[in-house]
């Protein structure tokens, strides 16, 4: 997938999460959060650092792993390679 559309898509997604149920929230924008955050490319990282937040508004308290998963996001951001990453982590 091109860098301009997963640029695009997690926002989007996250976005639409209210709409969904919790099930589908989990196994489509949860999971793409998880390839993305993975990602070679420092803007699709740097997207997923912008959208933290947003994304574990909606996971449900009791998700424990989850939540770890994306505590454990932050804290690669925060010495990650790329300086637009890192900063964006800091903001």
């Amino acid at each position: 997938m091109l860098f301009k559309i997963k640029k695009f898509l997690l926002p989007a997604l996250i976005a639409i999460s209210k709409h969904l149920d919790y099930e589908t929230f989990t196994n489509k924008v949860y999971m793409t959060f998880q390839q993305f955050n993975l990602d070679d490319i420092w803007g699709v990282r740097k997207v997923c650092i912008e959208n933290l937040a947003n994304l574990i508004k909606y996971l449900k308290p009791s998700e424990i792993t989850k939540i770890q998963e994306c505590v454990e996001f932050f804290k690669r951001c925060l010495g990650d390679s790329n300086r637009w990453v890192k900063n964006q982590s800091l903001i």
